[in-house]
């Protein structure tokens, strides 16, 4: 009797609570409420409020720009047969890495200097001196454990 792999899809996104449409409501109420403010500031004579109250509001239209640019990011790790595929896109940037399931490592390692915070963990995805890092700011780090233990016991079933 053949054993058929049906194989395994992981996928990170990010948290996006609010809908697009929320986000632009959500902008609009903030600029109302600092544009009543610094207006009555304004009137009493503290003029000045104005400009930084316009510069409050670019400040969170870029941020909630940046956040509905990046909206659509995703990891992925696919393994089927016998290949591990991981595939990244951050805004319209798509990368595919693709290893051959039995040589692939998963390890988990911390990240001390390089920028990152001590005690940090990141999930890296190696073979043949390719290395990948998955879930960067995606998923925490007990997640990230979790999932190498889950992706180390996936790998190791070649049937």
């Amino acid at each position: 009797m053949a054993v058929l792999d049906l194989g395994c899809s992981i996928v990170a996104r990010p948290n996006n609570s609010l809908s697009a449409k929320d986000n632009v409501f959500l902008l609009l109420a903030i600029a109302i409420v600092s544009l009543m403010i610094a207006l009555s500031f304004a009137l009493i004579g503290a003029w000045l409020v104005l400009p930084f109250a316009g510069l409050e509001i670019l400040a969170f239209a870029y941020a909630f720009n940046y956040i509905y640019v990046h909206s659509n990011d995703f990891e992925s790790i696919t393994i089927q047969n016998d290949s591990v595929v991981v595939e990244k896109r951050s805004d319209k940037k798509v990368t595919k890495t693709v290893f051959q399931r039995y040589w692939a490592q998963v390890s988990v390692r911390n990240v001390d200097g390089n920028g990152g915070l001590a005690g940090k963990t990141s999930l890296y995805i190696s073979s043949h001196g390719k290395e990948v890092e998955f879930g960067g700011n995606l998923i925490n780090d007990e997640q990230r454990i979790e999932l190498a233990l889950a992706i180390k016991q996936k790998i190791k079933n070649i049937d």
